[in-house]
């Protein structure tokens, strides 16, 4: 009984603090960096490709016949209900940003890696839409737990092209920015719903090249690089993920720019996985509070090095779409 209690006592604890954290930490100002926002509408792309951020590294790309999706997330619950209980797919939101933004020619989901911000939506999505999901042994255990048949699954082959409509993709090898290491390792059975954060483990980290008649996307959402990696390689657009890039030493800072965007010398970079996961998705996504990540440092950092080397900068809101090309 007294162990009961003294568990009790704990979860009470870690959910008065996760309650106090999501009130009291605050979050950089996003609204200073306005002049760098950028919203095409919704407006038909007319071929041209259009991609919508939905939060994190979330991304839909449409090209007005074949859309595919990076990641699936959109159930973003506070902190202190992820620290307390099992969750679930929010299913009614997903069902309204499925029917609002209109995901009905999906032909792919691409998970860049099984952490709860990156698959948790993924095995819903897939049914929902038809869309197939491709992902790494860990995202196809996510799939799994929610029933997507193996007929709709497929395990990632890098750096192979695959063809959808007028689209090439190729998943890259890449690697995860550093952590505590508690949720590195690999799922290795299916995950099924409601279930805590933790369940969902690495499993490994992706990028993607997109390619379209010549034109290029790459898509990579961890902060981190091989050396090396992407030496041969060169994009028109580069999204990014540049969270707590500057709370490492300024040598690490600088590698990272030069293997990620020196390497691939993009003339657009729209950075990825500054927003609070914590909060809902809407048209204006707060930063990670300061406690988690140094966003404001990590764009300032960005828009100099970018703008030094005439490198075009542009932040996308939740539900806001860039028409590239």
């Amino acid at each position: 009984m007294i162990k009961k209690i003294l568990i009790a006592i704990v979860v009470l604890l870690v959910v008065a603090a996760g309650y106090i954290y999501s009130r009291t930490d605050p979050s950089g100002d996003i609204d200073k960096y306005q002049s760098y926002f950028v919203d095409d509408g919704n407006r038909p792309s007319d071929g041209r490709v259009r991609v919508t951020f939905f939060g994190v590294s979330t991304l839909l790309i449409d090209d007005g016949q074949t859309q595919i999706l990076i990641d699936g997330f959109f159930s973003r619950y506070p902190m202190a209900t992820i620290l307390a209980s099992e969750i679930h797919s929010d299913t009614a939101t997903i069902n309204r940003y499925i029917r609002d933004y209109k995901i009905d020619r999906l032909k792919g989901i691409f998970v860049a890696h099984s952490h709860y911000d990156h698959s948790f939506d993924v095995g819903y999505i897939a049914n929902k839409t038809g869309a197939t999901l491709y992902g790494s042994k860990s995202t196809l255990n996510v799939g799994r737990g929610a029933n997507v048949p193996e007929s709709q699954m497929a395990e990632f082959q890098l750096n192979k092209d695959l063809a959808f409509g007028n689209f090439m993709m190729r998943v890259m090898p890449s690697k995860h920015s550093p952590s505590d290491g508690k949720l590195d390792g690999e799922i290795t059975e299916p995950i099924s719903q409601p279930a805590p954060m933790k369940e969902y483990l690495e499993g490994g980290a992706y990028d993607f090249l997109i390619t379209r008649k010549g034109k290029k996307i790459y898509i990579k959402p961890s902060p981190n690089f091989i050396p090396g990696a992407l030496d041969s390689l060169d994009v028109d657009a580069l999204f990014l993920g540049i969270t707590t890039i500057t709370k490492r030493d300024s040598s690490w800072t600088n590698s990272f720019y030069h293997e990620n965007v020196t390497a691939l010398q993009p003339s657009l970079l729209i950075p990825l996985h500054w927003d609070d996961f914590f909060e809902p998705i809407s048209d204006h996504l707060p930063m990670l509070p300061k406690a988690m990540a140094t966003v404001e440092d990590d764009f300032d950092y960005m828009i100099n090095r970018t703008k030094a080397d005439g490198i075009g900068f542009k932040i996308l809101q939740g539900t806001k779409s860039i028409v590239l090309f």
